[in-house]
């Protein structure tokens, strides 16, 4: 067991005296994407392409590596315990703009079937948190990702 959350670790936390691979930051924000996208235990195309149009537009990555990425960040989700060795991957790796890009994005997945049960927002909550996005940024990027979506508050 320890060995496979060493190798769990090693590939989205490579130890930081490397440089970090853009790969293992789109895979552990592929990863909570898709969390997002199963919270509500109905994922659907709509929320999938929204995952797909986020990940090309950050990561600048060409489909078949796209559906790699996905591939392994949904085995990978399968297998974690917890959300927050991904989280704190991510906010040590990502710029505020690029978090709240992020939580923008995690709004976006939850507003695609047009919206957001308490399941969805409770743990957007927990993931900004953890992503040290604040409230204030928390609530705009809600409202921008509502309004992407055509979705009336």
């Amino acid at each position: 067991m320890t060995d496979w959350f060493d190798q769990l670790r090693s590939w989205v936390a490579p130890s930081s005296d490397e440089p970090v691979d853009p790969k293992l930051i789109a895979r552990a924000a592929a990863i909570i994407l898709l969390e997002m996208a199963a919270t509500d235990e109905h994922r659907d195309e709509q929320e999938l392409a929204v995952i797909h149009q986020a990940m090309r537009q950050a990561f600048e990555i060409d489909e078949s590596e796209l559906d790699e990425l996905i591939h392994d960040a949904e085995k990978l989700r399968g297998e974690a315990v917890s959300l927050h060795d991904f989280t704190r991957d991510l906010k040590a790796h990502l710029d505020r703009d690029e978090r709240g890009d992020l939580v923008e994005w995690l709004w976006q997945v939850a507003w695609a079937d047009g919206r957001v049960d308490r399941y969805e927002e409770q743990l957007l909550r927990r993931l900004a948190d953890l992503l040290g996005v604040p409230h204030p940024e928390f609530i705009r990027r809600k409202h921008r990702a509502a309004e992407a979506a055509g979705v009336n508050q």
